[in-house]
């Protein structure tokens, strides 16, 4: 195997050990705490950097991955997380390589439309669409908060990701010196 192939090996297998990281801190009781019932989505804001920097392909492989992760602790399980962070993880790719640039802010913004997508979505195909009493008040009261919280988190993960990224750099066969 090329010295290049295992750089690139290694990147992956750091990505994948946090993306576990993440996993265990975000759906073990007691590991991060919950303020009111609001936890981060560290899942997510994962998926979103990752997908900045490993673009389309990569990003959306990454995407699925944490949201099976995230789908074998959800009461559902159906799959939705999965489906969900894979599309999340294209559409930051796809975006980095064609409209933007890959930056705190681009990562902000990014973070902040993935997560409010994912609160309204959760909140209308899983509590509204089973018709349980007080759906509005349940995604301003938890969904939403839980969404801000976790845009919080942004900088931290973007900036893991980045030195992560700058330590196992990858010379392509087609840059230019």
């Amino acid at each position: 195997m090329r010295k290049q192939q295992k750089i690139l090996w290694i990147r992956r297998g750091i990505f994948v050990l946090l993306l576990v990281c993440a996993h265990l801190v975000q759906n073990t009781p007691g590991w991060f705490p919950s303020l009111f019932g609001i936890r981060a989505y560290f899942l997510l804001t994962f998926t979103v950097c990752l997908g900045l920097f490993e673009r389309e392909i990569a990003g959306a492989m990454f995407g699925l991955f944490a949201g099976a992760l995230w789908d074998t602790v959800s009461p559902l399980g159906d799959g939705y997380h999965a489906f969900l962070f894979l599309l999340v993880g294209a559409a930051c790719g796809v975006l980095i390589n064609t409209v933007m640039r890959n930056n705190l802010v681009t990562a902000f913004l990014l973070n902040t439309a993935a997560h409010l997508l994912y609160a309204a979505l959760y909140a209308v195909l899983f509590v509204s669409a089973q018709g349980i009493d007080g759906a509005g008040w349940l995604f301003l009261r938890y969904f939403l908060p839980s969404a801000l919280v976790s845009v919080l988190f942004t900088p931290i993960v973007y900036l893991i990701v980045r030195f992560v990224m700058r330590r196992t750099r990858v010379q392509s066969v087609y840059s230019v010196r």
